[in-house]
């Protein structure tokens, strides 16, 4: 079984219903990166209405994510099992499995959003004092200047 996002069974079956099977095997060996012969077997299963699979992709588990964001965690395990063609225990675990990284993602975010603010803080205080930064910025241009014109009136 090849891995076919979502994205490349639909053009496929584009070139298909154009009747380029030529292109289409040209788009499923390319995106999925098999060989030509699987690529043509997969074809020719399109062209026959055989449902091929989908293995896991990133499209798929967006798709997912939008599902189980909208709480329906058993149309996500339908949606899956559907894509992928895998019994419903491997679509269960697998969406599980979505749902534990999601979380856990979503403390990452958290704690990442938390620092950013931690370093925003630390800046503005940092910051209290313009009159500081003022003539630390007029110094550095007092002194790049006066190297500029040191090196023009050297030569």
């Amino acid at each position: 079984m090849i891995n076919v996002s979502l994205e490349a069974k639909q053009k496929a079956l584009l070139f298909l219903s154009k009747n380029q099977k030529l292109a289409a095997v040209k788009v499923i060996k390319d995106l999925s990166g098999c060989g030509l012969k699987e690529a043509k077997d997969y074809v020719d299963g399109l062209e026959e209405g055989v449902q091929q699979p989908v293995t896991k992709t990133a499209d798929l588990d967006a798709e997912l994510l939008v599902i189980l964001n909208q709480g329906n965690k058993l149309n996500a395990i339908k949606h899956y099992k559907d894509a992928t063609g895998l019994g419903l225990a491997e679509s269960k675990d697998y969406v599980e499995k979505l749902l534990q990284l999601k979380v856990s993602g979503n403390m990452a975010k958290q704690s990442r959003d938390t620092d950013i603010k931690n370093i925003i803080a630390e800046n503005a205080r940092n910051n209290q004092n313009p009159r500081g930064n003022f003539l630390i910025k007029l110094l550095i241009i007092i002194l790049v200047a006066a190297a500029l014109t040191y090196f023009m009136f050297k030569i």
